[in-house]
């Protein structure tokens, strides 16, 4: 199992496909504590007892729901989002979802780092660290433009960086990552 989360090692294409399937498997935790973490914050707003909602019709749950989501809305528009969340969300689900993002992030940095590896062996770090870059580069500007077309523009590039990594051939005969 340490294997998998070292950096040290190549693989291969199909298994660079398969551990970035992984990655996405291995993110679960985190969704599903986002999920709750922002169930628990609007069931924190219906101000109603959950026992008590097992008697309610549609009707009811529907009407105490767009409430909630009234209420929360307001409260974001008057004292904006950052100072919203910080007031609402407790330092458990904090630690919660960054407890649940460690080892999503490493996983996917050790399969990026043993894939370039496997391609650019010889200057393995110094390409790790230019590609790393390049794709936060990517990230930063196409969530950040609000510009649709540079945001597909920058998608599509890190696209073609991922095909690069998935498609080329490696110099490496045997991996052993």
């Amino acid at each position: 199992m340490r294997r998998f989360f070292t950096f040290n090692g190549t693989i291969n294409g199909s298994t660079f496909i398969l551990r970035s399937l992984f990655t996405i498997v291995l993110s679960i935790p985190f969704l599903v504590i986002i999920i709750a973490m922002f169930t628990s914050i609007v069931i924190g707003y219906m101000d109603i007892d959950l026992a008590s909602a097992d008697g309610m019709s549609m009707a009811e749950q529907n009407e105490i729901g767009e409430e909630a989501g009234l209420k929360i809305a307001e409260e974001v528009m008057e004292i904006g989002p950052m100072a919203w969340f910080s007031q609402n969300i407790s330092g458990f689900w904090v630690i919660a979802v960054i407890l649940s993002l460690i080892p999503v992030m490493w996983f996917g940095l050790a399969t990026y780092y043993k894939r370039v590896s496997a391609l650019f062996y010889s200057n393995r770090v110094k390409a790790f660290i230019a590609f790393f870059i390049a794709e936060l580069t990517l990230d930063v500007v196409g969530l950040t433009s609000g510009n649709n077309t540079i945001y597909w523009i920058c998608a599509l590039i890190s696209l073609g960086i991922f095909a690069y990594l998935l498609f080329s051939n490696s110099p490496i005969g045997e991996h052993d990552g």
